[in-house]
């Protein structure tokens, strides 16, 4: 589809035991800053609010908010939470294994009209499949909480 980056279904599509492997591996990605936004800054996971759990925030070095909806199949509920962490983030995006993201691709339409991206990990680094749209948060607010989420030291630091 038109504006769409797919996945090879070779040795480069990892399998992932659990949604949370998935989640680890991505975390690992940003980390090294093997990431297609030029480094994020620091990230977090599972940043709670009154309308879910995102499984990632993360920070961009413009001050921009990123969140991220890891799924291994259900990639339909995951559109819907990108969709609701739009209200606190400038770009959302869903993560999933590549050989699912690459059948997602028939559904464009729908990822387009919600402005929300798809991203996957591929040999170890952030594949961007289709790019998330830039918006200003609705409730600003809530990205700040994002941002002391992000920011606050974890156990390990204390």
């Amino acid at each position: 589809m038109k504006g769409w980056r797919v996945c090879e279904l070779d040795q480069k599509c990892a399998a992932y035991a659990s949604e949370q492997a998935l989640v680890d591996a991505f975390s690992e990605a940003l980390t090294a800053s093997i990431d297609p936004w030029g480094g994020l800054l620091d990230h977090a996971h599972e940043f709670f609010y009154q309308r879910g759990r995102t499984d990632i925030v993360a920070l961009s070095p413009e001050g921009k908010v990123f969140a991220f909806e890891a799924k291994l199949r259900d990639w339909k509920e995951a559109l819907h939470q990108a969709y609701r962490n739009t209200c606190f983030a400038h770009e959302s995006y869903i993560l999933l294994p590549c050989y699912v993201a690459s059948r997602v691709v028939q559904w464009e339409v729908e990822f387009s009209r919600r402005g929300i991206g798809v991203c996957t990990l591929e040999d170890g680094a952030v594949k961007i499949l289709h790019p998330a749209k830039k918006v200003e948060p609705l409730q600003p607010w809530l990205s700040q909480r994002a941002l002391a989420h992000i920011s606050r030291p974890t156990d390990a630091e204390c």
